[in-house]
Order: C-alpha cells, then structure tokens, then sequence
C-alpha cells in the first residue's frame, strides 16, 4: 500500500487542499488539480490591510505615546529636598470697652509655630493669665450642688479637667446662683466656651519659602549631584519664593475668611517634574502649588485646628478680675494662649529625568513585542468573525484518518494537522 499525500496551492490565492488518500497497487493516476475555494486576491488583500492597520496602532502608541509623550527615552529620580519656611508680618486684635488699650499688636513671633513638617499661623487667639492657687472649676462636669453627696459632685483629692478638688461646692461671685467645685491648681481657669476674636491682618502675612531639592543618581560633568535651591543669591520675589497666606491657601480654593475663627489643617504639595536634559536653568516647582484642607469644615468633632503655648510672664495677680481665686502669696504666673490658625504641613515630590540608553531600548522592547498582538488580532479575525471565517478554517487544519473505502474501515482516530501558518 502506498500512501500518497496531494496538497495544492495555486500562486495567486489560497486552495483547499485535498485530503490525503490510501491507494492500492496500480498504475499511477493522473494528479487532480487542487480545488480552489473563493479565497481570492480581494480578501487576501483585506485581510492583508486589517493586518498592517494593526503594527501601524502598535507602531503609532509605542513612538508616539510610550517614547515621545511619556519620554520613555528619560530614566527618573525621585525628588529629595526640605523648604525652610519664614513668616512675617503684624496683627492686631482689638479689645471693645477697655478705653485704656483699645488693641493690642502683635507681630509674627508671637504668632507662629515652627517645626519640621511646617508652620502654624494664629489667626484667632485667647490668652489667660494664671497663678497658682484655689479657685473654681470652669467646666460643665465641675458643677455642684451645695450639701449634695459627695458622687459627681466635689470629692477632696479628685483630679477634674481644672485641678485636684478640695471637696467644697462653692457660689460663684461672677454669675449668681452658679455653683462649682473649688480647686487648687492654675487660676483662673480656662473658659470653657472659646472666644471669637479673629486677628486682622493675618491674611497679609508673607511666608518666605527657601526650598532645596537634590535629584539623586543625576550628576553633571563634575560628578557632582544636581540640586535645585530658590535661594542662591536672589531676593524675596513674589511669586517665586516669597508668598502671602491669602495666595497659599487660595491655591486649595481656601478662603481666610472661613478659616480664621477656628483654623484649618492643610497640607501644601510642591511638586518638580524636571527635564534635566534642558539644564537646571529650566527646573522649579510647578505654580501653583496642591493645596488640600485634611479636616472637614462642616465636622463638630474634628473641624479647624489649634494648639496651645505657655507665655512665662511675671504679674501680679488681680483678684478684682478673678474674685472666685484666692492666690497664692509669691506663686508662680504663666499666660496660657489658645490660638487658632492654619497649620500648614509642607512636603516636596517629584521627579527628575534625563536621558538614558538602557531606558530607551527597555522601552522599544516591550513596545515591539506588542507586534505579535497584529497576527494574534487577525488570526481570530478569519477564524470567528469575517464571512469566510468556515472556508479559512478548511484551509488553516487538514482533517484525516477515519476514511472507509468500499466498506473497509481504515485509518485511525480522526486528528488536526495545521496546514496555514497564520498564527499556528
């Protein structure tokens, strides 16, 4: 028995090709020509534009997006660097009914807290001079009622929000008809409701911003790191190193207005995108700055911010403005400032970039590789979806085996072969 195997292919086209066939001995047959389907030079042709249609996306997103706007030919550095904050500036509070000093000044000492991740402007402050000795609790929970019993009321030796009490109820001299727990500790004591009486001019302020930013990793010709720095050899300018309170929180669309009685706690992103190919003449911060508030303004738990300093002064106390305390003779004195304010939270991100080579060729290998997703495409194209999908299907597998001939089964289970290499 010899087994012979008759594909054909016709040069301008596709064909069918035949399927394979178990002769017996005999004189050899003329070979039949093979059996040309409509797979003709017009759906070739198609099916060769939807192709390179496809590498012309691919081609089109890896040099036009990945390396061209996303600078895939540029390695990256994370911006490092601090900014040094210095505010200044002068207040003024005004003090209605007091005809002997009908304001006071201040200036921004007196205002501002410093530390490592910001600043904190008072916009709106209470100060309350204090010494040691015996007065009345503030507070709601250090009410009391005269001969009442000793629980939730005055219990000698408890330690309340105002001091340890003495475990007497006593009237207030102030308001009529209030009573309260004595204690000892500082008095007069904190008022418990707080004050609104915003400073002016706070808004005015000017907040000088000295920023370095190094790009580590990028080095120019002498070996040395590249850094950026606002502050070699330039003066205050507004704008570019120099700001007022208005114009930082009005970059979070902060209105002074709506923070000055009870504070606000914002968060101030300066941000680099450097080209370091340019030259670090063309490298700063991005203007204007990301400016976010982190506490919720209509929230009675967590809304503004405020923070409280002691002011060490030397007085004498008057017991006409604090006729509930009895003060101790020679006892130390301290001022207590509740200041409400913007607590400004400064930080520094972004990148640096420049040119690099391996970055370049990491770019265009990945991007090439997105060419084998053309054939891919097209393949399943003329398998499920193009009207011949059935007659590429016949000339992409070859079925054989399981064939009878004149009632004898021969052959063994029926298989695929791939005959097109057209994704295969």
């Amino acid at each position: 028995m010899l087994e012979l195997l008759f594909r054909g292919f016709r040069v301008s086209g596709l064909c069918r090709p035949l399927r394979s066939r178990t002769l017996t001995l005999m004189p050899p047959l003329p070979p039949s020509p093979p059996l040309c389907l409509p797979f003709n030079a017009h759906y070739t042709s198609t099916t060769a534009l939807l192709y390179y249609s496809i590498v012309a996306i691919v081609l089109a997103y890896v040099v036009g997006f990945s390396i061209v706007l996303k600078k895939g030919y540029q390695a990256s550095t994370p911006a490092a660097g601090s900014v040094a904050v210095k505010v200044k500036g002068v207040s003024v509070k005004r003090q209605p009914g007091n005809v002997a000093e009908p304001f006071v000044l201040y200036d921004a000492t007196d205002l501002t807290v410093y530390d490592n991740g910001g600043v904190f402007i008072a916009t709106n402050i209470m100060r309350t001079e204090q010494a040691r000795g015996r007065c009345l609790g503030t507070y709601h929970d250090e009410a009391c009622i005269p001969g009442g019993p000793d629980v939730n009321n005055c219990t000698e030796g408890f330690l309340s929000r105002t001091g340890m009490q003495t475990g007497h109820c006593n009237a207030s001299k102030v308001q009529p008809g209030m009573h309260r727990c004595e204690v000892i500790g500082w008095c007069p004591g904190e008022p418990e409701e707080d004050e609104i009486s915003p400073l002016g001019n706070v808004g005015n302020f000017t907040l000088f911003l000295r920023t370095n930013v190094k790009f580590p990793g990028m080095q120019d010709a002498d070996g040395k790191t590249l850094e950026f720095t606002n502050a070699n050899g330039t003066v205050p300018t507004f704008g570019w190193n120099l700001f007022s309170l208005n114009d930082i929180l009005g970059f979070g669309g902060i209105r002074y207005e709506d923070i000055q009685a009870t504070g606000a706690d914002v968060v101030m992103n300066i941000y680099f995108d450097c080209d370091l190919d340019l030259g670090m003449e063309k490298c700063g911060p991005r203007l204007p700055f990301e400016v976010v508030r982190l506490d919720t303004p209509n929230s009675e738990l967590s809304r503004g911010y405020n923070m409280r300093w002691l002011s060490a002064v030397s007085f004498v106390p008057d017991v006409e403005s604090a006729p509930d305390a009895v003060f101790d003779v020679g006892g130390d004195t301290r001022a207590v400032v509740k200041a409400f304010g913007p607590r400004i939270r400064v930080q520094i991100t972004g990148q640096g970039r420049r040119w690099d080579l391996m970055r370049l060729t990491t770019t265009l290998g990945a991007g090439l590789a997105l060419l084998g997703v053309a054939t891919l495409v097209v393949d399943l194209l003329l398998l499920y979806v193009l009207p011949l999908k059935h007659t590429y299907q016949g000339l992409k597998y070859q079925m054989y085996g399981a064939e009878e001939e004149e009632g004898v089964t021969t052959g063994s289970a029926s298989e695929e072969e791939p005959l097109l290499g057209v994704g295969g």
